[in-house]
């Protein structure tokens, strides 16, 4: 019996002190939003190469260092594709040669046929000319035997002369159709020339193209052996030594981002001033000295957060928001760290 005499002592007290803290506006929930805090956080990215794996013949940087974004990590073996890129890089010489090869030929083989079409042309003319001139003696033979005929029909010249005029006129006529055959023929058969070497060039610059990409690619590989800080930050963590093999898409290193933040929370009848963009004086404890905030983002605070849950209601009366604030580093200023907001007027003007 003696001993539940102080545990009732006890609780009234707590009773007691609860309800004078209601009394003076000192509740828990009230002091928390008196007095808001949280603690500094920063982002990390896990850095990994990108699409490569391989062996580390280079680490640049070490734990704990800052970096600046395009500052470069850590590098892997590049022989194999140093190989390859030599190698293709001779095929394409050698390609290029080909070409040029097959551009001359074909300017070569364009010369010869527009130099036969010539000839072709040169001699259509000429057996024009020998056409015309037979047309011309088969009319001269034509009046000869006409103008014989007579007189052999008037009994004047003698049968060998009709014969010999008769003669002449069927020699001009088989002659002229003897040249225009061979007019059709020249006509007929154009100049065969070889152009295979013309479409070869098509074809020898299409397979030119295809290994550039093939280089283009490896050199883009090779580039990705090369890793480079995503970000302004600094390394905390390292993992492969030189000459570890890293297997593909395998995190190397761990950056932590410069910016810091810390996360508080409001109740709504306060949220107002803490407008996106709007500088917020900060006390560090730690460093007992202030610094300047800059509100990134405010949202509704998640169920748990909101407060002084209702009996009646089965719902919180009190709804928070959650307001981030970022912090820009200064020496000392570490992650993990309590910043805090006073809760009177923290806006600065």
């Amino acid at each position: 019996m003696k001993k539940l005499i102080p545990a009732g002592l006890l609780a009234v007290a707590l009773i007691a002190g609860g309800v004078l803290l209601l009394m003076s506006g000192k509740d828990a929930v009230t002091l928390a939003y008196a007095q808001k805090s949280g603690l500094l956080a920063a982002d990390t990215v896990n850095v990994s190469f990108q699409g490569v794996a391989g062996k580390v013949v280079s680490v640049e940087v070490a734990e704990e260092q800052q970096v600046k974004e395009g500052d470069v990590l850590m590098s892997l073996d590049a022989t194999d594709l140093d190989l390859q890129i030599e190698r293709l890089t001779l095929d394409l010489q050698q390609q290029e040669i080909r070409i040029w090869q097959a551009q001359a030929q074909a300017g070569f083989t364009e010369e010869v046929k527009r130099q036969a079409q010539l000839n072709n042309e040169e001699d259509v003319a000429r057996q024009l000319l020998v056409i015309e001139a037979a047309q011309n003696t088969l009319a001269l033979a034509q009046i000869n035997f006409e103008r014989i005929e007579t007189l052999f029909n008037a009994g004047v010249v003698p049968q060998a002369d009709f014969d010999a005029t008769s003669f002449q006129l069927d020699t001009a006529t088989n002659n002229l159709s003897q040249q225009q055959a061979a007019l059709e023929k020249i006509r007929v058969n154009q100049p065969n020339v070889d152009t295979s070497n013309v479409y070869n060039v098509d074809s020898l610059q299409k397979q030119k193209e295809s290994l550039e990409v093939q280089l283009q690619t490896l050199e883009e590989q090779k580039s990705r052996l090369v890793l480079q800080a995503p970000s302004d930050g600094k390394i905390i963590r390292l993992i492969p030594k030189v000459g570890e093999n890293i297997p593909l898409g395998s995190v190397v290193a761990v950056l932590e981002a410069n910016q810091l933040y810390f996360d508080v929370y409001v109740g709504e009848t306060q949220v107002a001033p803490y407008q996106t963009g709007a500088k917020v004086l900060c006390r560090v404890p730690a460093l007992q000295t202030d610094v300047a905030g800059t509100v990134s983002y405010v949202t509704s605070a998640p169920t748990y957060a909101s407060m002084r849950m209702s009996r009646e209601k089965g719902q919180a009366d009190v709804s928070s928001f959650r307001v981030r604030v970022n912090v820009e580093r200064i020496d000392g200023l570490l992650p993990g760290m309590t910043v805090e907001v006073s809760g009177d007027d923290p806006i600065l003007r």
